[in-house]
């Protein structure tokens, strides 16, 4: 098994093992028990390293980030109803529940349980499952202000370059700025001076993050951190609007 991270995607080739399902006869015949077999995968990136990455997000990232898992339906060639995965350590079995879409969260381990940790799936050694993972914002587009948007560039330099080891800073790519997305390309800033009401739309023109390159996207905004703008300046944006990240190189 192995497991390649991009700037934004986990990807998770796992060998799967047979899940047998033996359907019950009506009583009083009786058959033992058939448990799905989960193999751990020693060839995928260390429980160990994942769950140090996490756990530094969720105690430093003064709760402005997370990662989203997902399971990539269409490279995957076990329906997701079949797919079964555990994050395993000597100590127990950790059950992964996925979404309707795919989508799932991975257990955050005590330090010493997570050493002997691995991904444990049900796998044939012919499919394959494909799992990618995006660092997303917990900041709602209605709830952004310039102040916001300059604590997130703050945190995330802090995170990289201070508190992530060097073996775990290539998970987390510089952030440079903010990217508002939008089916309608209607984005401003607004904030009061004087007692005045000031509005400053912002131009548009940044790639979606949210789909591949080479791909048309929604309309999106960027906004960095840098512009001279007050720390009161909140973002005006249509209701679908969604932020992420604009990370080093996208």
């Amino acid at each position: 098994m192995t497991m390649t991270l991009s700037r934004r995607h986990w990807l998770l080739l796992a060998a799967l093992v047979p899940a047998l399902t033996l359907a019950q006869p009506p009583e009083p015949t009786k058959l033992p028990p058939v448990s799905t077999e989960l193999k751990r995968n020693k060839d995928a990136l260390p429980y160990k390293q994942i769950n140090e990455f996490l756990t530094k997000l969720d105690r430093y990232g003064e709760g402005l980030f997370r990662m989203d898992f997902k399971v990539d339906t269409a490279r995957t060639t076990l329906p997701l109803d079949q797919l079964r995965m555990v994050v395993r350590s000597d100590d127990a079995d950790h059950p992964i529940s996925f979404d309707a879409k795919g989508g799932f969260k991975l257990p955050l381990l005590p330090e010493a349980e997570a050493k002997s940790a691995d991904l444990a799936t049900n796998a044939l050694p012919e499919q394959k499952v494909s799992i990618a993972g995006s660092l997303e914002l917990n900041t709602r587009a209605d709830a952004l202000t310039m102040a916001k948007v300059r604590q997130i560039v703050r945190v995330g330099f802090k995170l990289r370059d201070e508190l992530l080891p060097w073996y775990l800073r290539w998970l987390f790519p510089r952030i440079e700025g903010v990217v508002v997305c939008a089916a309608t390309p209607a984005f401003e800033l607004e904030w009061r001076e004087n007692g005045q009401l000031l509005g400053l739309p912002l131009p548009v023109g940044e790639r979606d993050p949210k789909v591949r390159k080479g791909v048309a996207g929604r309309p999106c905004a960027l906004i960095t951190g840098q512009e001279r703008w007050p720390d009161d300046a909140r973002l005006v944006a249509p209701a679908d609007a969604e932020l992420s990240v604009k990370l080093q190189g996208q």
